[in-house]
Formats: C-alpha cells, sequence, structure tokens
C-alpha cells in the first residue's frame, strides 16, 4: 500500500477514547506510523514536538481548551510543512464561535458522517501529506480549501435569513441594497443546491440549512 513506502507518520489529537483507538488501529493497520493519540492539546503539542510527525489528525472540537483548529494553528508555526487533517462531525467550523481561527492551508477536512471506509481516511492522510510538501501545486491547496463551503459572508447571510430577517432588514444591516442581497441570496441558495419553484418555499430551506450547521442553535434571537 502506498502509505507503507512513503512510511508516513501521524499524530491524532481525538477527545474521545474509543475513535482515538480506532483511528489508531485503523491507520496502524493501513501502514502509518502513528507516534500517539492523544485527546487534548495540552498533550497534543508537547508531543508534537517530540516526535514531528509528518501528519496530523485532527477533531476540531475537543471539549475542553483549545480547539483542534488552534492545535493546528500552533504546530504550522513549530513546523510549517506538517500536514493537517480534520475529522470531526461538524458541517462549518464556524459553528464553534465566530473568533475561531481561520482554517490553516492546504489542510484536508472530512466529517466523519461521510467517511464509510478505511480507503478514505487513508486517502486524506497521504492528500494531506503532499499539500503540505514544499512546492506542491497552489490549485491543489485551493481546492483543499473547499472544507468551508461558504464565506464568511454568505454564513452571516444564512444566519440572518434563519433569524427571519426580511431583504431589506438584511440590507440596511450590510449597507447595501434590497436588490444586491435578494441576488446574494439567489447565490446562496445556488450554492447550497436549493431549488427555486413554486414547490419550495426558499428562505425557509436556507433556514434549515443554517439549523443543520448550527444545530438548532442560533443565539438569542433564535425563533421557537
Amino acid at each position: 500500500m502506498p502509505a507503507k513506502k512513503l512510511e508516513i507518520s501521524v499524530l491524532i489529537v481525538e477527545n474521545e477514547s474509543l475513535t482515538r483507538t480506532l483511528l489508531s488501529n485503523l491507520l496502524t493497520s493501513a501502514g502509518f506510523r502513528v507516534v500517539g493519540a492523544v485527546s487534548s492539546a495540552k498533550a497534543a503539542l508537547p508531543l508534537f514536538r517530540k516526535s514531528a510527525p509528518d501528519v496530523l489528525l485532527l477533531n476540531i472540537d475537543l471539549r475542553e481548551g483549545p480547539t483542534g483548529l488552534e492545535v493546528a494553528t500552533a504546530a504550522r508555526k513549530i513546523a510549517p510543512n506538517v500536514g493537517i487533517a480534520f475529522i470531526t462531525s461538524m458541517t462549518d467550523i464556524r459553528t464553534i464561535s465566530p473568533d475561531q481561527p481561520a482554517m490553516p492551508e492546504a489542510s484536508v477536512y472530512l466529517n466523519s458522517a461521510d467517511v464509510s471506509t478505511i480507503e478514505q481516511l487513508v486517502t486524506a492522510i497521504q492528500r494531506a501529506f503532499e499539500l503540505a510538501k514544499p512546492g506542491a501545486p497552489m490549485a491543489a491547496k485551493a481546492d483543499a480549501l473547499k472544507s468551508e463551503p461558504l464565506t464568511d459572508l454568505q454564513f452571516e447571510l444564512l444566519r440572518q435569513v434563519a433569524l427571519g430577517k426580511s431583504n431589506s432588514a438584511i440590507a440596511a444591516l450590510k449597507f447595501t441594497t434590497v436588490k444586491s442581497t435578494e441576488n446574494a441570496i439567489s447565490r446562496l441558495a445556488k450554492k447550497l443546491k436549493i431549488p427555486s419553484d413554486d414547490a419550495n418555499n426558499q428562505r425557509v430551506l436556507i433556514a434549515r440549512e443554517f439549523y443543520k450547521l448550527n444545530r438548532g442553535d442560533i443565539g438569542e434571537n433564535s425563533p421557537n
């Protein structure tokens, strides 16, 4: 298997004990060298410095302490060419909080709900390793950032629609025109693959997408 030939070393950062053990066993059986499997940022960074892995495999939400995003950002400062792969149940990282660091450049993102085979995990690790190499094609790096399907502006627009704000209210908030807001919502719906026809209420479907991302919680103004 390619992983055996490349001898890629991996450090796993996952707060769930069972998942951490499963990932470690799967990657070891696939030919990777697992240098450690820890549950927190506090344990991860000292081991990262000591073991210098080729790839970090992280959950984003580590429950307590810094998030996986913060661990990855700190690791990149220590070793700029370390590969970063996230495996998480979160559909959009910005649902943790608005002040989270951005997804590190050329990182790979896996939604755990979409991972059904060991091959998908192996491919993600190998891709993270290749993308982090000096001289990796910029097109490949840009493609890796598709893990965030919406821009910050689109995400905020999604939030405002979910809050039930009218186009005119959103336009006033964003200091733009109602027509521009209508066009932005149309582009957002298209990106979310929400149909525009008489059989569907587009704004309701957009709001549902936000609830899926944010687990039904959009703050103190959330409708009951």
